[in-house]
């Protein structure tokens, strides 16, 4: 069995920033996007980002129980 390795503060300190430092363009908006993007592949070969797949899924399943609720809302 492998021992742990316990990092120090500064240690642990420079190894987030530079994680942080590639995660993307440091604005703000981009924060927000970072969650919703496809973890394995996140940008397409444009290079523009790609949707998460449990968030396309989300979108679908919201939009049939939607159409139910309009469906069996209108049934007399």
């Amino acid at each position: 069995m492998a021992e742990l390795e316990y990092l120090s503060l500064e240690e642990a300190h420079a190894r987030l920033l530079v994680a942080y430092g590639r995660a993307g363009d440091g604005e703000f908006l981009e924060t927000l996007r970072r969650p919703l993007t496809n973890p394995i592949a996140q940008r397409d070969d444009k290079g523009r980002r790609k949707i998460h797949p449990l968030l396309i899924v989300a979108g679908i399943l919201l939009a049939l129980a939607g159409a139910a609720m309009t469906f069996f809302s209108f049934q007399s």
